[in-house]
């Protein structure tokens, strides 16, 4: 029995649960067919099975877990484990957070990405008419799982490139030791990436969740290089040709240091350290003009504007943001030329 079986049977005992439901998507469930089964003989276990990809994070996907939730008779001591990617934590976690009011929820990362940033801090979603999250909730998991490193061994490079992106973000937001340390990475591997990393990331997240856990002020840092990267996943979905959330964010930390330099909140060296190393693993777009004027469109229907401006995070150097720096839409245009 691995580590996480043998600490999720524990918790599972400890909560007196009966009936347990694994929500997870194609990928994981094909790379990982048995990885629970040393459960089902103290557990009612139900394996849910969800198309892969970010397609997923639908209505329709909801619709098709709540259905499946009261087909099996769950009740409200239903506990639900969501073992994938970052898709699977939003999605299972809004399935969670609303199935008969709320019930009880923990997730199990297998990537990059997730283990970082969607599996901590409580907040779950899905997207409508190519608008990021749009639709969600706040519901924290009954307890956090550990991190089994082992998982990111079986990711494609873009994935783990995926969640290097969300990495890159809290290096700029920690200190200049953290980013320098990334600054020297080549050719991105699994074996490159640090236990003391991905806690330092968790660490960072739960500090401002804990400060800020309903997303009113403090914590909107962490959305650092998500304005700009929201608009860019929303872009490509509507022209048919996806990118993943973290990379969004890694180009999207490449266009925001640029414009906080354009508007003289940040040193110019600054952006360009940000835009070198997002240049040196992924790769950055040119854009038409009826492009970057979608691209501002979306940013304008940024969950977190104000009064018809872009709300940003102010980026003043690495290791020095605060949230909220508000922006007239005519000053994006020039970052994405």
């Amino acid at each position: 029995m691995s580590v996480l079986v043998s600490e999720l049977q524990q918790q599972l005992r400890e909560r007196s649960v009966r009936k347990l439901v694994v929500i997870a998507d194609a990928t994981v469930s094909a790379l990982y067919p048995h990885y629970w089964d040393a459960l089902s003989p103290e557990f009612s276990t139900m394996l849910i099975e969800v198309p892969a990809g970010e397609a997923s994070k639908s209505i329709a996907q909801a619709e098709r877990l709540w259905r499946q939730l009261l087909d099996a008779q769950c009740d409200r001591q239903v506990f639900i484990l969501n073992f994938g990617g970052g898709m699977i934590c939003d999605l299972g976690g809004f399935v969670a957070a609303t199935y008969k009011r709320g019930v009880r929820f923990v997730n199990c990362p297998t990537t990059l990405l997730a283990m970082i940033d969607a599996a901590v801090g409580g907040k779950n979603g899905i997207n409508m008419q190519h608008v990021k999250n749009c639709i969600g909730a706040f519901s924290q998991p009954e307890f956090e799982m550990p991190c089994d490193l082992s998982f990111l061994l079986t990711l494609p490079e873009e994935e783990l490139l995926n969640g290097f992106g969300e990495m890159i973000k809290y290096a700029i937001m920690d200190a200049p030791s953290f980013f320098s340390e990334l600054e020297v990475i080549g050719h991105l591997t699994p074996k490159d990436i640090q236990p003391g990393w991905i806690d330092k990331c968790i660490s960072i997240k739960h500090e401002f969740v804990k400060r800020d856990p309903y997303d009113r002020h403090d914590r909107h840092v962490l959305n650092l290089g998500h304005t700009c990267g929201h608009a860019l996943e929303s872009l490509f979905a509507e022209e048919g040709r996806p990118v993943a959330h973290g990379e969004a964010v890694a180009l999207g930390l490449f266009y925001e240091s640029r414009l906080m330099a354009q508007i003289g909140n940040c040193p110019k060296e600054v952006a360009e350290r940000v835009e070198r190393l997002v240049r040196r693993h992924y790769c950055v777009p040119t854009f038409t003009e009826d492009e970057v004027r979608r691209l501002v469109d979306f940013m304008q229907q940024d969950k977190k504007n104000e009064r018809g401006r872009i709300n940003f995070v102010k980026l003043c150097g690495i290791g020095q943001v605060s949230p909220d720096c508000s922006v007239e839409p005519d000053l994006c245009n020039g970052i994405f030329r």
